[in-house]
């Protein structure tokens, strides 16, 4: 795969320091551990500041453009948590203070062996999350938001306990492929902030579900659907939460749904409250619905994907989510020749990448690699130059940026796996 000449390959291959780093015997201790803290430092949060040494809201004016105004809102996803061997369930332990009227929720998913993540769940206090298969690496969101003028809670540790699987709460796949006829509304709320910390663009491309179980990260592509308009069709990613409602996960059975399980799968709660007078005609917040709305378009969605002039019904397909195909390239230099592994927390090494011009799919958090001051925790999805397609190299290897930094070539965010 690499496009550098083999004199050049040859010279950067001398410059190769880390391999003391990947014989460090970090994976059989942690294959052995049944706790891990989940770290609350790193940066990129929306509407969130790490004080004193506690997570907590930034901007307590600050409240995403689609959710009703009258409480400040931010939101802390934490870096991956790789476990270093398979765990059926974990307990969540959040330790915070939560001054009156405010709400601290711990969301958790998991990602299993095929590198797939479950949808968000929100851990219940002292309960444990079960997967529905066995996970090796975790990831933690917090949201924090409290009433307009109240103080704001805020976290102090986060810590996860491998657990027994048990009845509760259970972090399903992502959403089985099943397509629904539902009415969509246009977003708009240009220059807005969404859910996830996104900026609202003109003509942006992206969804809003009336769930967290599907928001993905800003500028990631995990969570997608699929939205179709008479002949047109649009695959998006979920970049905030609405209409009308937060915690209606209607592409769930009932018996996992979050809220209104007595409704059937694939009916919004607001098509429901508009259509029949389900709960009063009222959303979860106590607000009159004034259309059957179960999913919102960003305008360049709306406009220019799907051809709409008007809110209209549409069909979304959600289906499980792999990891980017192989034709989503991003292009980047090594500085020498790396050792490739078949996951990111794994010390089996599977083949090489040459040192040069390489390209990689996404991103994935796993366990450091670096010699001296410099370090990565990310790992990148590539096919080798020698050995099996689809493995991990250690993105220490990159050229051009920094510790626990991963781009292309052109300062592109590589994508999360």
């Amino acid at each position: 795969m690499s496009v550098v000449a083999a004199a050049l390959g040859a010279v950067l291959v001398s410059l190769a320091t880390p391999g003391a780093a990947q014989a460090r015997p970090e994976a059989a201790a942690s294959a052995a551990r049944t706790s891990w803290p989940v770290d609350l430092t790193a940066a990129g949060s929306d509407n969130t500041v790490l004080s004193h040494g506690r997570v907590t809201v930034r901007d307590l004016r600050a409240h995403p453009a689609a959710m009703p105004a009258g409480r400040s809102y931010g939101a802390y996803t934490a870096p991956v948590t790789a476990l270093g061997s398979a765990v059926p369930a974990l307990t969540v332990r959040t330790a915070a203070t939560r001054p009156a009227g405010s709400a601290v929720d711990t969301d958790v998913r998991g990602r299993d062996a095929s590198g797939v993540w479950t949808q968000w769940t929100t851990a219940a206090a002292g309960a444990a999350v079960t997967f529905s298969t066995p996970v090796s690496a975790v990831q933690v969101r917090l949201v924090l938001s409290a009433p307009a003028g109240a103080a704001a809670p805020s976290v102090s540790s986060v810590r996860l306990d491998a657990a027994a699987p048990q009845p509760g709460a259970v972090a399903r796949p992502q959403a089985a492929a099943a397509a629904y006829r539902v009415f969509a509304t246009r977003e708009g709320l240009v220059g807005g902030t969404t859910a996830n910390g996104h900026v609202i663009a003109n003509r942006d491309h992206f969804v809003a579900l009336p769930s967290r179980r599907l928001l993905d990260s800003n500028g990631s592509r995990t969570y997608q659907v699929t939205v179709c308009h008479g002949s047109r069709c649009e695959t998006a990613p979920i970049w905030d939460v609405g209409p009308w409602n937060t915690t209606d996960d209607y592409w769930n059975p009932p018996g996992t749904r979050q809220s209104w399980g007595d409704l059937p799968q694939g009916t919004p709660e607001a098509q429901a409250a508009y259509q029949s007078g389900y709960n009063g005609g009222h959303d979860e917040f106590g607000r009159a619905v004034s259309n059957p709305a179960g999913i919102d378009l960003a305008d360049g969605t709306f406009w220019d994907g799907l051809g709409m002039t008007g809110n209209d019904w549409v069909t979304v397909t959600f289906s499980a989510a792999a990891p980017p195909p192989a034709g989503t390239e991003y292009w980047m230099d090594t500085f020498a020749s790396a050792p490739v592994y078949a996951s990111p927390t794994s010390t089996a090494q599977t083949g090489t990448l040459n040192g040069g011009t390489n390209y990689v799919y996404c991103k994935a958090w796993g366990r450091n690699i670096g010699s001296g001051s410099s370090y990565n925790h990310w790992w990148l999805r590539t096919d080798p130059d020698s050995g099996p397609a689809k493995q991990y190299v250690s993105a220490y290897y990159l050229s051009r940026w920094g510790n626990d930094e991963a781009k292309d070539n052109n300062g592109t965010v590589i994508p999360d796996c």
